[in-house]
């Protein structure tokens, strides 16, 4: 015999069958069937439906004589809470697990492991990138590469760090970095959530092995991407040793180094063991068919030429003289400013002791009488050294002259900067 409802209202004690309704949501369990009548009809007993549990009792009879187990009401809200109390001691159970697994060394491996194995996202979308020769000779030079670090040189905003990016879109394996500061190595193994050099190795020798399988992967060997801002001096020796350190197999798999430096001062800071354990890659300024396509995106493919006449082929000026027009800046303005700067670096330059007996202002002469082929580091009969020399245009921000690491000669920085050279010099 079931009871009514009036009788459950009064009468908590009273038996009370499983309903084949709800003992059929627990694939027959009986006390699965209990718990879950309490979970449908005594999740809050203070609105409890007593009609509608009644009703379903009474509409599967047969069922809930054959589970021929009672409970009272009590018991099965007790059971539920009780499910409901170890079910979440369960949930933080598992959440501390997984913390504590992440927080391991092995977790902190899988965590950068899986990061590194994600394709390599560009910081800019792909149909606002123009595609240059010499993205296609860095891809190639990722492909094959067998051993030694890669350095990408060029001038300050020439387009090294898009160059790069792009050649690398879509790349597995990757890993990348900024540095700084002296101390680089350190926080970079804190933004990669890896604790010192041993686990960062382990991490990219195991990207190595997963690289295995993706055989039309661009690179079968890990990248380590290294971007060092024209702002950073201190910490670039130990970006060599590190660079030699990780080319070879020692670690059970070579790890390709690529440095992206923003200055010329950096790029020949770079030191990996000679010139012969290290390839330069130079990305020059842009070529006139890349200045019209560049100016395409923007909208100024008609007034190309009206650019190149303000501020050059250097991509970055192009950016700003867009950004400036954007703003309501003309041209001639955008024109008048780069002149002011190009003016005040050839000035600065001139005045700077190159060599212990060589001034600025004669290097700037022997550059204006062998432009555009440039000058080897020799003036006056002395050796200058393009190391040292690099890093003191660094340090006295004059970058009117700058040294191409493969051509192994100087040249005037822009055709402002020449033209700012004939001006002063022909000052009497």
């Amino acid at each position: 015999m079931f009871w009514s409802c009036r009788w459950l209202c009064h009468l908590e004690a009273v038996p009370v069958r499983c309903t084949p309704h709800l003992g059929a949501r627990l694939v027959g369990h009986v006390v699965g069937s209990c718990i879950m009548v309490a979970s449908a009809y005594a999740s809050d007993t203070s609105g409890l439906d007593f009609q509608q549990f009644n009703d379903d009792v009474g509409r599967n009879r047969d069922l809930a004589t054959a589970a021929k187990s009672t409970f009272t009401f009590g018991q099965l809200t007790d059971a539920v809470k009780s499910a409901d109390e170890a079910k979440r001691s369960a949930d933080e159970a598992k959440r501390s697990a997984d913390e504590a697994s992440k927080a391991s060394p092995e977790g902190k491996i899988q965590e950068a492991l899986a990061r590194a194995m994600e394709p390599f996202e560009p910081s800019r979308p792909q149909d606002e990138v123009i595609q240059r020769p010499v993205m296609e000779t860095l891809r190639q030079r990722i492909a094959s590469w067998q051993q030694h670090a890669t350095i990408i040189g060029g001038r300050c905003q020439s387009g090294k760090s898009v160059a790069t990016e792009e050649a690398l879109r879509g790349a597995r394996g990757v890993a990348r970095f900024t540095i700084k500061s002296a101390d680089w190595e350190t926080t970079m193994y804190e933004e990669l959530k890896v604790e010192n050099s041993g686990l960062f190795k382990e991490m990219m020798r195991r990207v190595g092995e997963k690289l295995k399988d993706f055989p039309d992967n661009l690179t079968k060997y890990p990248v380590l991407l290294l971007d060092i801002p024209r702002t950073t001096i201190e910490g670039i020796d130990r970006v060599s040793s590190t660079a030699k350190d990780v080319a070879t197999d020692k670690i059970g798999c070579a790890i390709h180094v690529i440095v992206s430096a923003s200055s010329a001062a950096v790029a020949l800071a770079f030191d990996a063991g000679g010139t012969e354990r290290q390839e330069d890659i130079w990305v020059a300024d842009l070529t006139e068919e890349e200045t019209k396509e560049f100016l395409a995106l923007h909208g100024h493919e008609k007034n190309w030429k009206d650019f190149v006449d303000a501020c050059g082929f250097r991509i970055g000026d192009l950016v700003k003289a867009c950004e400036n027009l954007k703003k309501g800046m003309p041209l001639d303005d955008t024109k008048q400013e780069y002149q002011r700067v190009a003016d005040d670096e050839v000035r600065r330059f001139m005045e700077l002791q190159v060599h212990p007996k060589v001034t600025g202002r004669e290097m700037v002469k022997e550059l204006l009488t062998a432009d555009p082929a440039g000058i080897l580091n020799v003036v006056n009969g002395f050796g200058i050294l393009p190391k040292k020399l690099a890093a003191l245009i660094r340090n006295e921000s004059c970058h009117a002259v700058y040294f191409h690491p493969i051509k192994k000669r100087f040249f005037f920085a822009s055709k402002l900067h020449k033209e700012a050279a004939e001006a002063q010099l022909a000052k009497p």
